[in-house]
Order: structure tokens, then C-alpha cells, then sequence
């Protein structure tokens, strides 16, 4: 029994069980020999430990189940940031139970809505997720999150700082081999902690929106939560480095990984910091150029559409103004030699820019930068995107059936029976050679997974969740 649990282990079958669960599947017989080989480090730690027996598995075969197979989540993020940390984690493998209020994941309303109510968004972002709702606001619902705190690595939480240890779920009340992502608007500490954060005050408070826009009008905000995505982003890359960590070093102990939505965004001013600290230089906004970097920017076509341009090194410069018929304004000339002259002589760069793709039709523009093999490419909209013919090669838009479709194909698989209710989806990333990601369902409906879970997870029987629904609990 524990030979055939290990190599099931290996093998990554087992995907998102825990070990309770999994030793369900070990004769009794076999458990004191099982524990006799191992030791009392969590199964997943010794399955990426470079000197556990499961340290070398198989070759992933191309339905591989991901990278964080065997990683268990307690999600219980909200709106955007919190929903996106946990589908990434959710998309690469591990197992996500996600907890919402009985009332539902405010994202599940937020833009456009499926014919069912829901919205695409949150179908998109809470993909591979299991769907348990709980009352977080009663103690018999803080009592069975604590409870389905014990069978998990990490734990995902976006409420603002202190919520949690208010409710007795904080780090220093679960156990401590917890891994958990904090996202909050501007951090765990300092004098704004405590301040509620959304991706639009936060990028204004990150700088993003100083930098963005034009001179003469107010900042402009892009049409995205990026705040919110990028903080989800930082906060699931601090997972993966927390559990490789655990893995690495055989250490017990989990941590707290400190996403707030503003320093997300902060992480991406390049050298904003730093210029200004060494040379005074406050880095504006510059509308569809970027500063100091010539030629950079965007320009339209003679078919009225929209090209960008980018010839930013003295090579490329140089090939530019050749396919332009330009040599006079070559590097030859002094006055456009090197990056820092073409910055005093920008107009005259632009100008030149304007008035040659002006003239021109997007594939001509594209055509002749493309021979000079200068960077240059055309603004798509959303609807270019899904038509697009290097987004579908790479597999860019995926077809997920609904969670209730998929687990009726599972269950039914052997009578070849199946639905054909599907949601379009992007894919997530990045792209892995070897354990990809894979969308299996699209995010459930509002507590699909509660009785299950409650059952499996916690141990109640259906007449102990029935009364948990009847007294508003779940």
C-alpha cells in the first residue's frame, strides 16, 4: 500500500489530495510500514526536496497536471487581486477552495453578466476553483474556516489589515507552517495600513498615474484594474517563492507574503527613484511617447489607423531614417549621433515619423519596418486580439467548459455523454515547456462545492451542513 501511494505521488496522480485524504487510499496494514518511510515533513515538501524519494519524477506526460499539484489553498480573496492570486495559483495546479459569503464574491456582478447572472469576469478568474461559501461575519463560520485551515499550504486574503485578527484567523492564531498572501491597498503596516485600497486611488499613489497621460489634461487611468492584477501577480510569485523555500531548506515554518496593491505598482518605475534622487529629474507624463528614449511612439496611418514605432538604439535609428529615405538625419549627423542628441532634436525625428506613415497604410508602414527589421507593430483592440492569428497559435484563448459540465463529463466519460456549455477565457501565464497550466472549468457557481468540501475537509454529515444552511451559515 504505501509503495503504491508513493508512486502515485510521484507520479503526480494524486493532483490536490491531502495526506489525510490520500492514506485513505493505504491499507491499514500498510501505514506503519508507510510512516516507517517517511519522514514528518508534509507530502509536498518531501516531493520537491532534491533528496526526497519523490524528488525525481517522471517525465510530466503533455495532460500534465502543473507545477503546484499537491499545493492546497484557502482562498479567501475578494473582488479582484485577491480572485486573480488564486486563479493563477488555481490555473498551475494546485487545489483552490475559494470561500464566499453566502451572498457571492462581489466580482461575480461586476461588468457583464452570463445569461445565469454571473459575470465573465469572475468565470475567468476563479477557474479551477472549488466554490464553499461561509459566513465569515458568524463564529460558526470563522470556526470551520479555521477548521479547513488545517489541511491546506496557503492561505489567500485580501480583507484590509487587522480584519482577519479580528476574527481569530490571523497568522498567529492558524498553524504556523501557513504560507499566506496579504493584499491590501498599501500594506500590512506604516501610518496608512489601515486604509482601504482600490487599484484606482493606489496607482495614483504609486506614481502611475503621474507618468501617464498628457501634459495639458488630467491623469488619465487605463481602462484595467492594473493595480489590482499586478498585486495579485506579486502576491502569487511571493507564494512560489515561500513554498520553494519551505521545500528548499526542509523548513517547517510558513510566512507572510506582503502584497500591497501600491508598491505593486511602485515595482514598475524603472528608474523613476533613482533620477530623481541622484539628479533632481521628476519623470512627467508624455503622452504616447515615453521620456528620453527617441524615437519611441505612436503615429497614424494614411488608413487612419493607429502604428507604434520603436528605433530606440543607434542601429535601429539608423535603419529607420534609411527606410524612410532619410540619410541626411542619420547618425553621421551630429545632431541626431547619439540617444541623448535625438532627445534635444526630437521634434524634428517625430516630424519626419509623421509625415512618412502619414503617407502610408498600416500593412505598408508594417511591411517596410518589418524588412528593416525594426520594431513596429499596430494597436489591436480586443476583437483584433481573438482574431488574431499569433494569439490563437499560442493558445491565447481558451474554450472552458462550465464546472457543472465538467464534472458531468468526468462522472459520465465512460458513456461518451457530454455538454456543450463553454466560456471563452485568455489563458494564463506564462508559458511552461514541460508542466503548463490548464483551464478545467470555469469558475463554479456561488457554493457548488460546499457540501462536499464540509464533508470531506471538516467530516459533517448532511444533516449537520443541512442546519448550517438552514441558520445561514453556508
Amino acid at each position: 500500500g504505501h509503495q503504491a501511494l508513493g508512486e502515485s505521488l510521484q507520479a503526480g496522480r494524486l493532483g490536490g489530495m491531502s495526506l489525510r485524504r490520500s492514506l485513505r487510499l493505504v491499507p491499514a496494514a500498510g501505514l506503519w510500514q508507510y510512516w516507517r518511510s517517511c519522514s514528518t515533513t508534509p507530502v509536498w515538501t518531501r516531493c520537491l526536496h532534491a533528496t526526497s524519494p519523490f524528488a525525481s519524477p517522471a517525465e510530466p506526460s503533455p495532460g500534465s497536471v502543473g507545477p503546484l499539484a499537491g499545493i492546497r489553498v484557502l482562498d479567501v480573496g475578494q473582488v479582484v487581486a485577491g480572485n486573480f492570486c488564486g486563479g493563477l495559483l488555481a490555473y498551475f495546479g494546485a487545489e483552490v477552495i475559494k470561500i464566499e459569503p453566502p451572498k457571492g464574491d462581489p466580482l461575480r456582478s461586476l461588468r457583464l453578466l452570463d445569461p445565469t447572472g454571473v459575470s465573465y469576469w469572475y468565470r475567468s478568474y476563479a477557474r479551477n476553483k472549488k466554490s464553499v461559501t461561509l459566513d465569515l461575519k458568524t463564529e460558526e463560520g470563522r470556526a470551520l474556516l479555521k477548521q479547513l485551515s488545517e489541511n491546506v499550504d496557503v492561505v489567500v486574503e485580501n480583507f484590509r489589515p487587522g480584519v482577519m485578527e479580528r476574527w481569530g484567523l490571523g497568522p498567529q492564531e492558524l498553524k504556523e507552517s501557513l504560507v499566506w498572501a496579504r493584499i491590501s491597498g498599501y500594506g500590512q503596516d506604516g501610518p496608512l495600513s489601515s486604509r482601504p485600497g482600490f487599484a484606482s486611488t493606489c496607482e495614483g499613489f504609486a506614481g502611475l498615474r503621474h507618468v501617464n497621460g498628457y501634459p495639458d489634461r488630467a491623469p488619465v487611468r487605463p481602462n484595467l484594474s492594473i493595480g489590482d492584477n499586478l498585486a495579485g501577480l506579486h502576491a502569487a510569485f511571493g507564494v512560489v517563492m515561500a513554498l520553494l523555500h519551505k521545500a528548499r531548506w526542509n523548513d517547517q515554518r510558513g510566512q507572510v507574503v506582503d502584497a500591497a496593491i501600491t508598491e505593486s505598482v511602485y515595482n514598475l518605475l524603472e528608474s523613476c527613484v533613482p533620477e530623481y534622487l541622484h539628479c533632481g529629474i521628476d519623470r512627467q507624463c508624455s503622452g504616447s511617447t515615453i521620456s528620453d528614449v527617441v524615437p519611441s511612439g505612436t503615429f497614424r496611418t494614411k488608413d487612419d489607423k493607429w502604428v507604434i514605432i520603436g528605433a530606440n538604439g543607434d542601429s535601429l535609428y539608423d535603419r529607420l531614417v534609411e527606410a524612410m529615405g532619410k540619410l541626411e538625419m542619420s547618425t553621421q549627423n551630429p545632431l541626431y549621433a547619439s540617444n541623448a542628441a535625438r532627445v534635444q532634436n526630437q521634434a524634428s525625428i517625430d516630424d519626419a515619423i509623421v509625415a512618412w506613415v502619414g503617407a502610408r497604410t498600416l500593412d505598408e508602414v508594417t511591411a517596410a519596418m518589418e524588412k528593416a527589421r525594426i520594431p513596429c507593430g499596430p494597436i489591436l483592440s480586443t476583437a483584433d486580439i481573438c482574431e488574431n492569428d499569433q494569439y490563437r497559435a499560442r493558445g491565447m484563448i481558451e474554450s472552458v467548459p462550465s464546472a457543472t459540465t465538467y464534472e458531468r463529463g468526468h462522472s459520465q466519460a465512460k458513456r461518451g455523454e457530454s455538454d456543450e456549455e463553454s466560456y471563452y477565457m485568455p489563458a494564463m501565464l506564462p508559458v511552461m515547456s514541460r508542466t503548463p497550466g490548464k483551464s478545467k472549468w470555469a469558475g463554479p457557481e456561488l457554493g457548488q462545492h460546499t457540501r462536499e468540501v464540509l464533508k470531506t475537509e471538516v467530516g459533517l454529515t448532511d444533516t449537520q451542513i443541512d442546519g448550517l444552511y438552514a441558520r445561514g451559515i453556508i
